[in-house]
């Protein structure tokens, strides 16, 4: 089975220049630093937005929802509420909870449910492929993975919108790129990695 969630494709001038968004896009060098958090959170608005009508108000812009400005302008939204530390944003607790206070501030009760330091495999893809056919997207923290696959993508936020069981793969957008994730490499059980992830239903 194969299953991949609407995705904003970001349009600048006319051409795509991101599946989902890109911390690389904030004014300010720390937002570019640290903003992978607020950029998950932007993708998750996005998403329910597009999927399911009652939760429009998660993303309402003023233009063209997928054009970069307005993108953007939700980035920078997003960022207030999940504003990054100095050891930047690895934490899953406050995610559910920055992302449930900007969807309440909107009209819309959330709950949460999250998975943190998974036993093994099974565990991390029962909770993805479930929330996926339900269509939730999952926010995906990724922390000290050794795989040098993942050598950029350590203590860093994607946004998991897919998954294709025959090839062993999860899709996600990193960085506005989208990538198909060997699931066996990421969730090795022969090295210590830290990994939690955050999907939202409404109340």
């Amino acid at each position: 089975m194969r299953k991949e969630l609407v995705c904003p494709h970001i349009l600048k001038d006319g051409i795509i220049i991101g599946y989902g968004g890109n911390q690389e896009w904030f004014p300010g060098e720390f937002q570019r630093l640290a903003g992978c958090g607020s950029v998950t959170g932007s993708n998750m608005a996005a998403i329910y937005a597009a999927m399911d009508e009652t939760m429009g108000a998660l993303y309402d812009p003023d233009g063209d929802a997928w054009e970069y400005g307005q993108y953007l302008k939700l980035m920078e939204t997003m960022y207030h509420y999940m504003r990054p530390g100095f050891m930047g944003y690895p934490l899953i607790r406050r995610f559910a909870k920055d992302f449930c206070k900007y969807a309440k501030d909107r009209g819309i009760l959330l709950k949460d449910k999250r998975l943190f330091l998974p036993k093994e495999k099974g565990e991390s893809l029962e909770f993805i492929l479930e929330s996926i056919n339900h269509n939730h997207p999952v926010a995906f923290l990724i922390l000290r993975h050794p795989a040098k696959e993942f050598r950029e993508d350590n203590w860093h936020w994607v946004t998991i919108t897919g998954y294709d069981e025959e090839k062993h793969q999860l899709i996600w957008s990193n960085c506005g790129e989208r990538e198909e994730i060997d699931w066996n490499l990421l969730f090795d059980s022969n090295v210590k990695y830290y990994v939690g992830m955050v999907c939202f239903t409404r109340i």
